[in-house]
């Protein structure tokens, strides 16, 4: 069962890093938009890209490798709010807030449609990626090494 969730989580750091690769892009082709108030549709467009990668990235992290990670280490799964905390004391955020201010982000992206609000749903995006960006090496980092651990007991 382990050697099942070792290729689950390498398959998991091999989306999160092209996950992240893609919302960095999004991001330098959005940067100039964030504090417009009108757009055109192309601009509209890569702006709604730049959510959905957003939300992705964090949906990879969250749902899928931290998970993941917990599971190998046997941790017991507890809530989303638990595996955030888990992060921060991994040390891979200095509080874990930051984590849950970009988990209700993403899902206030899946579940806005209003579009008077999504001005400050580009802002905020704008302003946690780099925040969300700067956790994945050291998350990468850490499941490589256990990776590495659990093969070395096999």
């Amino acid at each position: 069962m382990s050697v099942d969730k070792i290729d689950l989580l390498r398959e998991g750091i091999i989306n999160l890093e092209l996950a992240a690769t893609h919302l960095q892009y999004s991001l330098t082709r959005s940067q100039q938009l964030i504090e417009c108030t009108t757009w055109s549709l192309e601009e509209l467009e890569r702006l709604e890209s730049l959510t959905s990668r957003f939300a992705r990235l964090a949906d990879v992290l969250i749902q899928r490798v931290l998970r993941l990670i917990d599971d190998l280490e046997l941790t017991p799964q507890g809530s989303i709010l638990d595996r955030i905390q888990r992060a921060e004391k991994r040390g891979w955020v200095t509080e874990a807030r930051q984590l849950v201010r970009i988990r209700e982000l993403r899902n206030l992206i899946a579940h806005e449609y209003a579009s008077a609000k999504m001005p400050d749903i580009y802002r905020a995006v704008a302003a946690l990626t780099p925040l969300l960006l700067a956790v994945i090496p050291q998350v990468m980092t850490y499941s490589d090494e256990l990776i590495y651990r659990y093969q070395s007991a096999l």
